[in-house]
């Protein structure tokens, strides 16, 4: 399950980067890192971003 608007136009994939790798950062918690099952990807090429934990983030790279 994943959360916000993914990409889905397949030719963006090489695009894809790990912005937060299996974390969260929340007001909730004044703003530090959390671990979680989750990771935030973005697609440089167009807008979409989004929270997910399927295996295909482990072969992406990160963001910074």
């Amino acid at each position: 399950m994943s959360q916000g608007l993914a990409c889905t136009v397949r030719g963006h994939r090489p695009g894809w980067v790990v912005a937060v790798r299996q974390a969260n950062y929340s007001a909730f918690n004044g703003g530090h890192r959390t671990p979680s099952a989750y990771s935030l990807v973005v697609c440089e090429t167009c807008p979409a971003a989004w929270r997910t934990k399927a295996k295909y983030v482990a072969t992406l790279p990160d963001r910074f």
